[in-house]
């Protein structure tokens, strides 16, 4: 029973590391797969088993060397030279990733809410810092609870459909299968900040294994789900929260708990980084930066970030990171495993 719950919450803590604002909200998978209309589900496939491999593979390999960040991860695997530069190059996608979350945050309160902006950004900041103070059990707990919520709410929507969501106009293009890569290379190097501490807190390695091919699994199935949820219903792509839209005519009620859940997506996102994030900064400055510190001082910076437009940021932002990312990604599935210690 315990081997099963912890392959469920590594699962859970795999997919919800991932999904975060872009995807909940809907706008991360126009931009990698929607758009290409029903060629874009072949990149879905395509993104869900590199993710599933890769990932899997990577968060064995720490298991393995018994890595505690992933800056001691990629030193191992490119060396000290070129393994500083990507893990800098890392450090700011994942730091500018961190102010996005918060400028989701802001744009769930003031669209789908009619709040203020402000109100979401210093609710997604003090909820964070407290289950931090939690480690990375507090951690595992959030994404148990959310990511299952989130999972019916696809499911209710795809089975049932979404009345009066409309139809729009896709504009297909050729480049599906680059963007599946650069998608699965941009979020899956982006977690594992978030993995590779969790697999020194997992000793079972058939657990953490199981649970990362689940997780992987899962993830891709959530990723079809909501593209052919956009394709049914193209009219959403017009809106900054265009799953949000998908539920507004189940009713209030409904809409207010998918809203709550869209929250909570980009809270697990923002917990994770910052929780990865404030490891790098201890593991490289030790002298300068206690836990709490650097905890405060990557709140202000991201805080900074989020002032700019979400849609804009997702726009601009998550294509050039996934282009930044891609070489790297898929030169992890080329290296070997070493060999399980006894």
């Amino acid at each position: 029973m315990k081997r099963v719950t912890g392959t469920l919450q590594i699962a859970a803590t795999y997919i919800g590391t991932i999904v975060g604002a872009g995807f909940a909200s809907g706008r991360e998978i126009i931009q990698f797969f929607s758009q290409y209309g029903p060629a874009g589900t072949a990149g879905v496939i395509v993104s869900g088993i590199l993710m599933t491999w890769i990932g899997t593979k990577m968060m064995l390999y720490a298991r393995r060397i018994e890595a505690w960040s992933f800056n001691e991860l990629i030193t191992h695997l490119l060396g000290m030279r070129f393994g500083t530069l990507i893990e800098t190059l890392l450090f700011f996608i994942i730091f500018g990733m961190t102010g996005v979350m918060l400028a989701g945050a802001g744009a769930v309160f003031q669209e789908q809410l009619g709040w203020s902006r402000h109100v979401g950004v210093a609710l997604t900041i003090l909820t964070g810092l407290f289950f931090l103070l939690k480690g990375v059990r507090g951690l595992l707990w959030m994404n148990t609870l959310v990511v299952p919520v989130m999972a019916g709410f696809m499911l209710l929507v795809f089975f049932i459909g979404s009345p009066g969501a409309g139809s729009g106009q896709l504009t297909p293009q050729a480049d599906w299968v680059l963007s599946g890569v650069g998608y699965a290379a941009f979020n899956m190097l982006t977690a594992l900040v978030v993995l590779v501490p969790l697999a020194q807190e997992i000793r079972d390695e058939k657990v953490l294994g199981a649970g990362c091919l689940l997780g992987g699994a899962g993830l891709t199935g959530l990723i079809l789900l909501e593209h052919f949820l956009i394709l049914g219903n193209t009219g959403v792509t017009l809106f900054d929260m265009p799953v949000a839209e998908l539920i507004r005519p189940f009713g209030p009620a409904l809409h207010l708990v998918f809203v709550a859940v869209i929250f909570g997506e980009i809270l697990t996102t923002f917990t994770g980084n910052l929780f990865g994030l404030a490891r790098q900064l201890e593991s490289l400055f030790p002298a300068v930066f206690t836990p709490g510190r650097a905890l405060l001082s990557l709140t202000a910076g991201a805080l900074l970030i989020g002032q700019a437009g979400y849609s804009s940021l997702i726009a601009t932002l998550y294509p050039l990171y996934a282009a930044l990312c891609a070489a790297v990604f898929l030169y992890f599935g080329l290296i070997r495993l070493p060999e399980k210690t006894p």
